[in-house]
């Protein structure tokens, strides 16, 4: 059985722009486009639609700007249609620097305990589960899970420069004393081509997020992992991931395109009688229950080729710059 959990990073950027710009909050979060949801209503309505749930890990130190009742209200609303609301810390928020792996343990277990103390007073029950923004985690952050009573952590990305935590690539792990349930990867090799002429290939590291790989090579990630004993595929969001938007932060469109990829995953992943979409919360409780059915998947990096033409790669570049001006 491969579990899939739709993890969905709620916020609206830590970006120096977003913290400086008066309310992101409504367009990148709620995706508000006039009378349209593009964001967490959105996710939540597809995900019902196919009867599967998703887990929100909530910008809580968002609420130093948009303040607690908005931050609270989003809680409740993810709550209220059975979906799961976790933590998921972005410090730059109230504490001034970007990454976790920037503070000392001891203020990364204040930092912890702040964050929690804020999600139990919004949903009345405290998290199991936390992601670092941006991936910012080290070991440090997982001894600060566990002295806060924490049991998983979801920062683990393999291959990514922000990420001091390097302790698995796609396999469930335990280390001190907290369960590792890692952003799942795959291997991307693009060849170019020009004419009749063919250039090396570049290997890159992609997550699987409907951001950043294509249907294609997401259903391919399910294949491989099925054949190669993965026990979970991470399936990434953001908030604002069916929304195309400028680097100015001003102009929001649908990205109809994005989201019908989504449910086109799930309509398929959902007939799938060897797959099993299950929420952070679920998952909990079923390695608590039976930890060696996850600790025994492999560590395996499914791997996918991308054929490209130089010039229409070039071209591509040119229309998605120019989208919105």
């Amino acid at each position: 059985m491969l579990y899939v959990t739709i993890s969905v990073d709620t916020e609206s950027s830590d970006s120096p722009l977003a913290i400086k710009r008066f309310d992101l909050f409504a367009p990148m979060v709620y995706g508000q486009i006039e009378n349209s949801y593009w964001g967490v209503p959105k996710i939540m309505e597809l995900c019902d639609h196919y009867a599967c749930k998703a887990t929100f890990f909530v910008s809580v130190f968002e609420y130093k700007k948009y303040g607690e009742d908005g931050l609270s209200q989003l809680c409740a609303d993810i709550k209220q249609k059975g979906h799961d609301v976790q933590l998921h810390i972005h410090p730059i928020w109230d504490y001034g620097k970007r990454y976790m792996h920037e503070y000392s343990l001891q203020d990364q277990i204040q930092i912890v305990d702040a964050g929690k103390k804020l999600l139990k007073k919004w949903v009345a029950e405290a998290p199991i589960a936390h992601r670092a923004g941006v991936y910012g985690a080290d070991e440090d952050t997982l001894k600060a899970l566990k002295e806060n009573g924490i049991p998983i952590d979801s920062s683990n990305f393999y291959g990514n420069r922000n990420c001091h935590l390097s302790i698995t690539r796609n396999k469930i792990v335990e280390k001190h004393g907290v369960i590792e349930m890692p952003v799942t990867v795959f291997q991307r090799n693009t060849c170019m081509t020009f004419g009749f002429t063919k250039f090396t290939r570049r290997r890159g590291i992609v997550k699987t997020d409907v951001n950043w790989a294509s249907l294609d090579e997401l259903l391919e990630f399910v294949k491989q992992a099925k054949a190669h004993n993965l026990a979970i595929m991470n399936f990434f969001l953001h908030s604002y991931s069916f929304l195309k938007f400028d680097p100015s932060l001003n102009h929001f469109l649908p990205d109809t395109h994005t989201a019908k990829e989504f449910e086109s995953f799930l309509s398929t992943v959902t007939k799938d009688a060897e797959i099993k979409i299950i929420t952070v919360s679920e998952f909990y409780d079923r390695y608590c229950r039976a930890p060696t059915s996850f600790a025994n998947g492999s560590d395996f990096v499914p791997m996918f080729q991308k054929n490209m033409n130089l010039m229409t790669a070039i071209g591509g570049k040119l229309k998605l710059s120019a989208r919105l001006k």
